[in-house]
C-alpha cells in the first residue's frame, strides 16, 4: 500500500492538484442543500394572489376578504391614538375601505425579436419584423416543497372615510386637530372625515 501511494504521489503535479481542488470544491458545493427557497418560471395561473395571514399581520399584508379585519385593526389603533388626544375623551371610530388590497406578483416576460430581409427579382426590398413575448408568473418554491407565486409588492386597501364620534367632538378646535390628524394618517380630504359628539 505504501508503494501505492509513493507512485500516486510522484505523479501529483501542480496542476492534477488544481484539478483535484477544483473537483473537491465543486463536489461541497453541489452536496450542500440550495436554501430553502428558489425562483421557477411556470405558465401564468393569475396575477391576483391572496397570502395567508393571521389578524397581527393584516396591517402589512391583508389576504383577499379580510378587508373587514384590516378595517377593524385601523379603527382599532385611530381610537387608541385620538383617546391619547387633549380634550377628545372616550372616542368610537369606524373607517370605510375604498379598495380592496392587492399583491402585485413577479412576472417572466421573455421577448424575441426577428428581423427578415427579402430581396424581389426586381431590385426591391422588403423588410419584417416580428415580435413574441410570453408572460408567466415566477413561483417560490418553499422548503416543504410547496410553491407560491413570488410577491414583488403589497398594495395596502385605500381609505375611503372616516368617522369619529367622541366626548370632546362639539368642541370646534378639538373637531380640528382630529380632522388634521386623520387626514395626515390616511391621506383623505376634509370632506371625507366626519367628528360629532358622543351623547
Amino acid at each position: 500500500m505504501n508503494e501505492r501511494l509513493a507512485k500516486w504521489k510522484k505523479k501529483l503535479t501542480k496542476e492534477n492538484m488544481a484539478v483535484a481542488a477544483l473537483l473537491g470544491l465543486l463536489l461541497m458545493v453541489i452536496a450542500i442543500p440550495a436554501g430553502g427557497r428558489e425562483k421557477k418560471a411556470e405558465p401564468d395561473e393569475g396575477a391576483a394572489f391572496s397570502e395567508a395571514s393571521g389578524k397581527n399581520a393584516a396591517a402589512s399584508s391583508p389576504e383577499a376578504g379580510a378587508e373587514p379585519e384590516y378595517a377593524g385593526l385601523l379603527e382599532e389603533r385611530l381610537e387608541e391614538l385620538l383617546s391619547s388626544m387633549e380634550g377628545v375623551g372616550e372616542v368610537k371610530v369606524m373607517v370605510t375601505l375604498r379598495s380592496f388590497g392587492q399583491q402585485v406578483v413577479e412576472k417572466d416576460i421573455p421577448q424575441e425579436t426577428e428581423r427578415t430581409e427579402e430581396t424581389d427579382s426586381a431590385g426591391g426590398t422588403r423588410q419584417t419584423k416580428s415580435e413574441r413575448k410570453e408572460e408567466s408568473t415566477v413561483y417560490v418554491t418553499d422548503a416543504d416543497g410547496s410553491r407560491t407565486p413570488y410577491v414583488t409588492e403589497t398594495i395596502q386597501p385605500r381609505v375611503e372615510g372616516v368617522t369619529v364620534v367622541a366626548r370632546g367632538g362639539g368642541d370646534a378646535r378639538i373637531q380640528k386637530n382630529i380632522t388634521e390628524v386623520i387626514e395626515a394618517l390616511f391621506d383623505i380630504e376634509a370632506h371625507k372625515i366626519k367628528v360629532v359628539k358622543m351623547k
